[in-house]
């Protein structure tokens, strides 16, 4: 039998060990040690992205209907046009039983101007509260702040 060991052989050992370290093979670097677990930043105040404010909404009802009158401002940057007001009258629960809309009494209603409202449904027993919110006409919902005052 004849043993082999020439140049093949060295060439054969060196491609074993060449594949042996770079497929990690051989001594490892040490894993680096685990990051401290760091504290959250401290919450930032919320940002009021109010674009209304609503300042009063007040009922009254007669024996045939119920009316919202109420007052909102601006408190946006910019000047808001056609904006729909809506008034969900709801029953005890909380159900809508009807809504019914309304424009601002001032349009355009420029930042930091206020405008008056009124919404006036037919009289129902079922009514007990109602929500009031805004829309701009080809803008979609405004934000609101309620700073009603009970």
């Amino acid at each position: 039998m004849k043993r082999v060991f020439g140049s093949s052989w060295t060439l054969l050992l060196a491609v074993v060990l060449i594949s042996h370290v770079a497929c990690g093979g051989g001594e490892q670097a040490a894993a680096p040690a685990p990051e401290p677990a760091s504290t959250p930043p401290p919450a930032a105040a919320p940002v009021d992205r109010s674009q209304m404010e609503l300042l009063s909404a007040n009922q009254s009802a007669t024996q045939t209907t119920i009316t919202i009158v109420g007052q909102v401002k601006n408190v946006s940057s910019r000047e808001v046009m056609g904006v729909a007001v809506s008034v969900n009258f709801q029953d005890a629960d909380g159900n809508s039983v009807r809504v019914e809309q309304g424009n601002l009494a001032t349009d355009p209603l420029p930042p930091n101007e206020t405008s008056e409202f009124r919404i006036t449904t037919p009289y129902s027993a079922n009514i007990r509260r109602f929500a009031v919110s805004f829309a701009e006409l080809f803008g979609g919902p405004l934000i609101m702040k309620d700073s009603r005052t009970q």
